[in-house]
């Protein structure tokens, strides 16, 4: 397996972040981190600093079907910043037939349904899919992968995709797909990780063990990969929502108060979710 990174190397990266975020605006907490930087080194062979941290990836339909089960417990500091933004959106349709691509286990779909959508839920894990069917029994739900729906061309009034595209390498095809299932003059909304959180390691994480931290990856794709492949699929841009990280996101995340100060030092403020919607032309 080879050395692994430890909690005492995370918490370093997360320092030395904070300190380029306060660079040359605020000599004295630069000084302040640098400190406890020094005072660190000390400390990395002892616990709690030495604890291996072993990051173990896993494909799309492995990696959701571990962690499938306690999907919805598990509080994530992403979802919550993107849910109210997607919501608000979607309540902003009529009734319709509506798509849920990447429909996890189904929270957008339970959405959708309350509001009267005939729903269709595709994800690529059945075990996800087995959540959903018990959370919203009215829908359908099919397996599928967001590069190749189970949906035929021009079937749906609106498609809402939710933390699924930055699991693909290349978005021309999901979206090429997203874009032929929805009729003309229907809306597609997508939200993601935001592209600058994905450069700073952000990836679809879930705890295996003790030690043992499974993850999909996330590929960064740029807003200006997003609006090439909008202009080829035909899909026009209403407007782009960018959250950025609050107390209500770091505070998810569960940590200790002296992590938590941290964390807020290293990413209060920076963006976190990005969240499209889009009309394809009648």
């Amino acid at each position: 397996m080879g050395e692994q990174p430890t909690f005492g190397d995370f918490v370093l990266g997360l320092e030395g972040l904070a300190i380029l975020r306060s660079w040359m605006t605020d000599p004295q907490a630069v000084k302040a981190r640098a400190k406890e930087i020094a005072e660190m080194a000390g400390w990395l062979g002892e616990e709690p600093w030495s604890e291996p941290i072993v990051g173990v990836e896993r494909t799309v339909a492995a990696g959701y079907g571990e962690s499938a089960a306690s999907y919805d417990d598990v509080a994530n500091p992403l979802k919550l910043a993107e849910e109210t933004v997607v919501r608000e959106l979607i309540a902003g349709y009529p009734a319709g037939k509506a798509l849920d691509a990447a429909c996890g286990t189904g929270r957008h779909a339970e959405f959708l349904s309350s509001l009267g959508h005939e729903v269709i839920g595709v994800d690529a894990t059945p075990e996800m899919l087995s959540v959903a069917k018990t959370k919203v029994p009215s829908a359908r739900f099919e397996v599928g992968r967001l590069e190749s729906l189970p949906l035929s061309d021009d079937s749906v009034d609106l498609v809402v995709c939710s933390l699924g595209l930055a699991h693909c390498a290349d978005l021309r095809q999901p979206l090429r797909e997203l874009a032929r299932v929805v009729k003309g003059g229907g809306a597609v909304i997508l939200s993601d990780l935001h592209p600058f959180a994905i450069m700073l390691g952000g990836h679809a994480y879930y705890p295996r063990s003790r030690i043992e931290t499974g993850f999909v990856r996330n590929y960064m794709h740029l807003p200006s990969e997003f609006l090439v492949a909008f202009e080829e699929t035909g899909l026009e841009v209403i407007q782009l929502i960018e959250r950025l990280c609050g107390e209500e996101e770091i505070a998810a995340m569960g940590l200790t108060e002296e992590m938590s100060a941290l964390m807020k030092a290293a990413f209060m403020g920076v963006p976190i979710v990005i969240v499209w919607e889009l009309a394809k032309g009648a």
